[in-house]
């Protein structure tokens, strides 16, 4: 073999890298006589001086694709040992085995030309420094690149071609099996499609995926999982249903027929470096939409209102939809428009009295409220005009639900049928391959007895579950049960105000027939204006008149006048004690509160005597003083103050806890409290323990109850004590008054 006068003794003294690539893992498996051509380069490389082992063969990139180096960890260890020096020549049976990246190809020739690595192919030797070989190795580099942009649009062009056609095998959701011929059918187990089919029948009637799930687990009834790859591809197995499980198959296409391409597409994300992201489109931006390639669950028509309903439940998120029924008391949220700027209102719950408000405008744009009305009256008036348009179909109704109540009953029993097939099923299945061993091969027996055993705990824990549930849920409706539905349903408004009837039916019901609420109010008139958009296409319009404002501020007279006597001498928490020991109550029935005869003064502009908050040292009406002025009329702090009140030697009056202390503050309490009473003759507070045989917290208690009497009297230079009297009112005895 002649050698190229480019090869030096220097490079003989390096590497020789055999450098192996192919595309796909598919040609790794189908053209193995590519791979063969190039693991004989090794030879080639002993030919032209190599040793034996001076030859590396670098083969860990089979099946990775040259348009990226990023995965390629063969090639950055190849670039690596370059930049070290180590490689003198790199053996490829084309150059674009190396990269079909222009930036990658020119930084190998690169490298090659500072470390004076040569690179061989099929065509000969090149040397990147030699002007003519660097110009040869660039143009062979961009024309490679070039050519994988041309395989790529040929490539994607008869992809493109073959997905409208709608003949492009695409991975089929669960429920679908392919067949060898490439077209695809349902699949034969009869428990696959009878889960798939109670998904869309569940949510026809519920119209909500979470409760869809509810339903499912409520009823511990599974779902099927197929995979997709790996040694068990193809394989079904169940699991308890996610909300993930039942969101795919209600937006699936492929479950009404619909061949579809372009679901997904890759996006650029800005930044540094960008990055892309494969995000789905819009329902309308798909690009190749084929009709009936598959047997169909349900109607393209029926597919693209399920559609449309789970992106009304994202009212929440996305703000185009009525969202989905709540537990909220209020039965229009969702469909509730204003009639002034045609935007949708919310509800607030943030007092008793709950209202449908318009606050777009005010909340975006600083503007105020667009208006508002009162969620009792708005409901009240539409919840008429429904139970007066459906009485006409009420029996139809009956006859439904019976119907309705029975299918679903035999649905989940039939399902319930099935696991429990598929569990005798694998029981059988296990004895028969225990039975086929050898019974003295111990080491493969035991592992089939424990899976015979755990398959026969399985079908045991099945049955019994079964069996619970034919009693409870799966119970048949008897002759009485008939009937006693049938009666209710004919009285629907009963059925409407029933306890077991929860604000999420009502409001099923209520969607079911309206589907728009346009709303007017008028705050000066106290009317409200209402067209109810019904699901025909009908619209009626009704009128309602509001409740009087602040209906809640409207009070006899005679509980005023009570509220304007009492304010004289009385704080408002005890005028609000007074007036429901007296039996009077607010106009909405509640009990009077500080806050209420408060808000009830401020409107009639009734003057207190006993202001709660004042900096007033002088007695309010019932002779009562702030903490600071007895503090200071008796020469004292103010923390001495508030302890002698928490002992009950001065009486005290607080609306509530933290509040500012009101204290009763006679001459004889000054007296008693400044040392200057007789005490000759009273006992000492330890004296008083001493005798009750009480502790002296105990004894503090006593006084609190009023019980005794404390009296302050000095002991020797600086000290003081106290000294207890029986109270007048006392049944104490034994002690000095």
């Amino acid at each position: 073999m002649i050698l190229s006068p480019k090869i030096e003794a220097r490079h003989q003294r390096l590497q020789a890298v055999v450098y192996i690539r192919q595309s796909t893992p598919k040609q790794v498996q189908s053209n193995q006589e590519s791979t063969r051509r190039q693991y004989q380069l090794a030879e080639r490389a002993r030919q032209m001086g190599w040793p034996a082992s001076q030859i590396r063969v670098i083969d860990e990139d089979l099946g990775l694709s040259g348009a990226s180096s990023r995965q390629r960890t063969g090639f950055q260890k190849l670039v690596a040992a370059i930049g070290l020096g180590e490689v003198g020549i790199i053996l490829v049976t084309e150059v674009s085995r190396l990269s079909r990246c222009n930036s990658d190809w020119h930084r190998v020739i690169e490298l090659c030309g500072v470390f004076r690595t040569l690179i061989a192919d099929e065509d000969g030797v090149y040397d990147a420094r030699d002007p003519n070989d660097l110009l040869l190795l660039g143009v062979k580099g961009t024309l490679f690149a070039a050519e994988l942009h041309i395989l790529r649009g040929r490539m994607r062009g008869n992809l493109l071609n073959k997905a409208r056609r709608g003949e492009l095998a695409q991975r089929l959701p669960v429920g679908f099996r392919r067949r060898h011929d490439g077209v695809a059918v349902q699949d034969p187990d009869d428990a696959v499609r009878l889960a798939i089919a109670t998904v869309f029948e569940r949510f026809a009637v519920l119209r909500n995926a979470r409760a869809v799930q509810r339903h499912f687990l409520e009823n511990q009834l599974l779902l099927p999982r197929c995979a997709q790859t790996g040694a068990t591809a193809g394989s079904i197995s169940w699991a308890r249903p996610t909300y993930q499980m039942i969101l795919q198959i209600l937006t699936n296409p492929a479950y009404a027929g619909v061949f579809v391409y372009g679901r997904r597409k890759w996006e650029v994300v800005p930044g540094e470096p960008p990055t892309t992201v494969n995000r789905r489109v819009a329902l309308a931006e798909w690009d190749i939409v084929v009709p009936d390639v598959y047997p169909a669950c349900l109607t393209y028509d029926v597919y693209q209102a399920n559609r449309r309903a789970l992106r009304g439940n994202l009212y929440n998120f996305a703000r185009k939809g009525d969202g989905a029924p709540r537990e909220g008391l209020a039965l229009l949220a969702g469909l509730v428009v204003c009639g002034r700027c045609g935007r949708r209102m919310a509800v607030s719950y943030g007092s008793a009295y709950h209202s449908y408000h318009c606050r777009r405008a005010q909340a975006e744009y600083g503007e105020p409220q667009c208006q508002s009305c009162p969620t009792g009256a708005l409901d009240a008036l539409v919840t008429s005009a429904f139970l007066e348009a459906v009485a006409p179909v009420s029996l139809e109704a009956t006859l439904a639900a019976l119907e309705t109540l029975e299918g679903e009953r035999a649905a989940t029993d039939r399902q319930w049928q099935f696991r429990l097939e598929r569990a005798r099923y694998e029981v059988v299945l296990a004895q028969r391959q225990y039975d086929a061993v050898d019974p003295d091969n111990r080491l493969v027996a035991r592992e089939l007895e424990r899976r015979w055993n755990a398959a026969l705990s399985t079908l045991e824990t099945l049955e019994s579950d079964y069996a619970l549930m034919r009693r409870t849920d799966l119970l048949p409706l008897n002759a009485a049960e008939r009937e006693e539905i049938r009666r209710v349903a004919a009285d629907l408004p009963g059925l409407w105000q029933a306890e077991t009837t929860t604000a999420v039916d009502r409001k099923r019901l209520l969607r079911l027939a309206i589907a728009a609420v346009t709303v007017t109010a008028d705050r000066t008139t106290r009317r409200v204006d209402v067209v109810v958009l019904w699901t025909g296409g009908a619209t009626s319009t009704h009128t309602a008149s509001l409740a009087p404002g602040c209906l809640h501020a409207t009070t006899d007279a005679t509980v005023i006048a009570r509220i304007r006597e009492l304010s004289r001498d009385r704080p408002d928490h005890a005028v609000a004690q007074a007036l429901n020991a007296a039996g009077m109550r607010t106009q909405t029935g509640k009990e009077w509160t500080y806050e209420r005869v408060q808000s009830m003064r401020k409107r009639y502009r009734i003057a207190t005597g006993c202001p709660i908050q004042t900096g007033s040292p002088d007695p309010r009406a019932d002779g009562r003083v702030s903490a600071k002025a007895a503090a200071q009329r008796l020469g004292v702090s103010r923390s001495l103050v508030h302890l002698w009140i928490q002992h009950g030697i001065i009486p005290c009056d607080q609306r509530c806890s933290c509040s500012k202390l009101w204290v009763r503050l006679t001459e004889a309490d000054v007296t008693r409290l400044d040392g200057s009473a007789d005490v000759s003759g009273l006992p000492t507070l330890t004296e008083v323990a001493q005798a009750t045989k009480l502790q002296r917290e105990a004894v503090w208690a006593r006084v609190r109850q009023g019980d005794y009497v404390a009296f302050r009297t000095p002991r020797g230079q600086g000290q003081w004590e106290w000294r207890l009297k029986i109270a007048p009112q006392s049944s104490q005895s034994g002690l000095s008054r």
